[in-house]
């Protein structure tokens, strides 16, 4: 089963996601031009899941299910969590 995901970063929300499938899975990053990380870097990331068993980028393939969305939802959490404590400081 193909997903297709940015890793930028690597979120708990998204490792909990795709453990949720229970199957070795193709995960489908594909190149940003405003990322955190570099594309190797987060395939890697990518790659580094125990559900995970392949990785490939910028595949023009058919997925079962786009996570970005729900990624940039985290992502977005996670960048409040930094700015409110950079304010602490």
């Amino acid at each position: 089963m193909a997903v297709r995901i940015d890793c930028d970063p690597l979120s708990a929300g998204l490792a909990r996601k795709l453990n949720a499938y229970g199957r070795p899975l193709l995960a489908v990053l594909s190149e940003k031009q405003e990322s955190y990380l570099a594309t190797q870097a987060r395939a890697e990331l990518a790659a580094s899941l125990a559900v995970v068993r392949y990785v490939t980028i910028d595949a023009d393939l058919a997925v079962a299910e786009d996570l970005r969305r729900e990624e940039e939802t985290w992502r977005g959490e996670l960048e409040s969590v930094v700015l409110a404590k950079s304010r602490m400081q």
